[in-house]
C-alpha cells in the first residue's frame, strides 16, 4: 500500500518537474524552442535526476513527517537534482541551457513539489479511504496492533475475533473466531488481518475466500506487515514460516553471493582509494584531540557467529569501557567532539572498508554486534541468531531505516529489518540501500 501510494507521489513529482521545464523553456528560450519537443534528452536526465534525489532524500514520507522536515528534504534534493543535470548538460553541448533558465527551473520545481505536499499535509485524510481492520486470532494481539499503528497509521482497527486470555491493548472483542466474515460485514470492515492463530476450517476458509473474492482484503499479519512497513515482526514469525516462505536463501545461491563479493571487493577498494585524504584529515583531528590510537580495534561477531576484528576510527575516549561492554546513550559523555562529528556523518565506519576488502565483512548487511551483546540479545529475542547467516555489513537496512540501536527493545525492532533483508536479499534491495545509505548521511539520523 505505501509503495502503491508512493508511486503516485513520484508520478506527482514527475509531473511537477515536466511542468517546470516546460514553462522555463517558454519563459527563457527562444519562441521557436518548445523544451519537451526539440530538448527530449535534456528533459529526461533532468527528470530523472530530480526524481533520483527525492528518492535518495527519502522525500515521499509525506503526511508522517514534520512539515519543515519535508521542505528541507525538497529543497535539498531539488539543488543536488539541479547540479548534477548541470554537469550533465554541459558534457554535451546540444543540451545547454542558459544559467538563468536553471534558475528558473529549480524555483518552479521547489514550489510546485512543495505546494502538493503543503495540500497533502493540510487535506489529504480527506480525500484518501482510511482501511478498517479487524483481527483475526488472540495471539499478541496487543503487539500487533502496535505493529499495525506503526506501518499503517492511516488504518482504523476496529478491534479481534477470537476467545482466551487477551492483551488489553488489542482493543475491544467484537465475537467469536467462527464467523470472521460475518462480523466484517456487520461491522464494516475492509480488511481482514489473520493472526497465527486464528482458526481456520475448511468451512471458515470456504467463507473467507468468497468474501475475498468479493473484495474483503483477507491477508497474514506477517505478508501484510513485511509488505507495508518492510520488517518481519519477531514476535509473530514459527520456525516453520522461516521453512516455508520464500527466501533465507543466498547461501545456496553461489552466483549470487559471488556477484555480491565481487561488489564488495570493487566499491572498497574504489572507496579505500578515494576517501584516503577523508580520513587522512580524520585521524589527524582524533589526534590532536586526544591521545591514544587513532584506529579503535574490537572484536565482532560475523557470519557463523565467527569472532573477527573490527576497525573503526577511535571516537571516544580512550578509558571509555573501563567498567565493562556497555550500550551508547544520546548525547553519550564519552564520545569526544571529533569522535561526535566523525560518527554523524559516518566517517568513523571508513576503516571497516579493510574489513570488507579482506572478505570479514561486506558492504551490505546487519551491523556486526559484540558477542557479550550477542549472548544477551539471544536470549530475550526471537531467531536473533538468524542474522549471523550472512556476513554484517558496512550499512544495512536497518541502519537506513531505523535510528541508532541502544537498547534490548531497538535490537528487537533492527533485528526485524534485518531479518527482511535476508529474507528479500538481491542486487536491487542493495542498490536501493546504497541509495538510501547517501539520504542518511546527508540527512543524519540516529548517530550516537
Amino acid at each position: 500500500m505505501n509503495g502503491i501510494r508512493n508511486a503516485y507521489f513520484q508520478a506527482l513529482d514527475a509531473l511537477c518537474i515536466l511542468v517546470a521545464l516546460y514553462v522555463s523553456g517558454e519563459i527563457m528560450l527562444p519562441a521557436e524552442y518548445n523544451v519537451l519537443v526539440d530538448y527530449t534528452g535534456a528533459s529526461t536526465f533532468t527528470t530523472f535526476f530530480f526524481l533520483l534525489f527525492f528518492y535518495v532524500l527519502d522525500c515521499y514520507n509525506v503526511g508522517h513527517e514534520d512539515v519543515r522536515d519535508s521542505i528541507a528534504r525538497v529543497s535539498v534534493a531539488s539543488v543536488l537534482g539541479i547540479i548534477f543535470t548541470g554537469f550533465t548538460f554541459y558534457s554535451f553541448e546540444h543540451w545547454r541551457f542558459e544559467r538563468t533558465t536553471f534558475v528558473v527551473l529549480l524555483l518552479l520545481v521547489v514550489g510546485m513539489t512543495l505546494l502538493w505536499r503543503m495540500v497533502y499535509h493540510r487535506f489529504g485524510q480527506r480525500f484518501t479511504t482510511r482501511p478498517r481492520v479487524v483481527l483475526v486470532g488472540v495471539d499478541r494481539a496487543g503487539r500487533v496492533r502496535k505493529l499495525l499503528n506503526e506501518g499503517m497509521p492511516e488504518a482504523e482497527i476496529l478491534g479481534y475475533v477470537g476467545e482466551g486470555d487477551v492483551d488489553p491493548d488489542a482493543g475491544p472483542c467484537l465475537g467469536a473466531p467462527y464467523e470472521p466474515v460475518e462480523i466484517a460485514r456487520r461491522y464494516g470492515a475492509t480488511m481482514l488481518v489473520m493472526l497465527p492463530d486464528a482458526p481456520v476450517d475448511e468451512d471458515i476458509a470456504r467463507d473467507l475466500l468468497d468474501a475475498k473474492l468479493r473484495g474483503l482484503m483477507v491477508v497474514d499479519i506477517r505478508t501484510l506487515y513485511e509488505h507495508v512497513a518492510k520488517r518481519i515482526p519477531v514476535d509473530q514469525i514459527r520456525d516453520e514460516w522461516l521453512l516455508t516462505e520464500d527466501g533465507f536463501n543466498l547461501n545456496t545461491q553461489g552466483s549470487v553471493r559471488r556477484l555480491k563479493r565481487a561488489f564488495d571487493v570493487i566499491v572498497s577498494l574504489s572507496l579505500l582509494i578515494t576517501t584516503a585524504p577523508i580520513m587522512l584529515v580524520a585521524a589527524i583531528a582524533i589526534r590532536m584531540e586526544s591521545p591514544g590510537p587513532v584506529i579503535y580495534r574490537q572484536k565482532r561477531v560475523g557470519i557463523n557467529e565467527q569472532e573477527f576484528m573490527v576497525l573503526k576510527f577511535r571516537s571516544m575516549r580512550t578509558d571509555a569501557e573501563k567498567d565493562g561492554a556497555v550500550w551508547a546513550t544520546k548525547g553519550d559523555s564519552r564520545v569526544t567532539r571529533v569522535g561526535r562529528f566523525i560518527r554523524k556523518v559516518r566517517i568513523d565506519e571508513l576503516p571497516q572498508l579493510w574489513n570488507v576488502l579482506r572478505g570479514d565483512m561486506s558492504m551490505i548487511g546487519p551491523r556486526p554486534e559484540r558477542m557479550e551483546f550477542v549472548r544477551q540479545l539471544e536470549k530475550v529475542i526471537p531467531y536473533f541468531y538468524v542474522r549471523h547467516s550472512v556476513k554484517p555489513g558496512i550499512t544495512g537496512w536497518a541502519q537506513v531505516c531505523y535510528p541508532y540501536g541502544a537498547s534490548v527493545e531497538d535490537a528487537r525492532y533492527k533485528l526485524e529489518y534485518d531479518l527482511y533483508y535476508i529474507k528479500n536479499m538481491s542486487p536491487l534491495l542493495d542498490i536501493q540501500i546504497v541509495l538510501k545509505t547517501v539520504g542518511v548521511i546527508l540527512f543524519p539520523k540516529g548517530a550516537r
